[in-house]
C-alpha cells in the first residue's frame, strides 16, 4: 500500500542532509551507485570479475538491492 500512496499531505519524501532537503530518491540513487562500485571492487579483488556474467548489470543490481533494503529499513516507509 505504501508504494501506491505517493506523497503524504504533510510533506514530500525528503531527508535533511547538511542543512538542506534532499529528495529520498536522490539519496537512494547515489547509494546504489556507491554500492555497485564497491561490488565491482570486491569482485575484482576476489578474482570473480571474469566469472560474473554481465558485470555492469550484475553490480548495478546488487547496488539497487542493497540501497533499496537500506532505504526501506532506514526510512521505515
Amino acid at each position: 500500500m505504501g508504494v501506491l500512496a505517493g506523497c503524504s499531505a504533510r510533506s514530500a519524501p525528503a531527508l535533511v542532509l547538511f542543512g538542506a532537503y534532499f529528495p529520498d530518491w536522490l539519496v537512494f540513487a547515489i547509494l546504489a551507485v556507491v554500492v555497485a562500485i564497491a561490488a565491482r571492487i570486491v569482485f575484482g579483488l576476489a578474482g570473480l570479475a571474469q566469472a560474473v556474467p554481465f558485470p555492469l548489470f550484475t553490480c548495478l543490481a546488487i547496488g539497487i538491492l542493497v540501497a533499496g533494503a537500506i532505504d526501506l529499513l532506514w526510512l521505515d516507509r
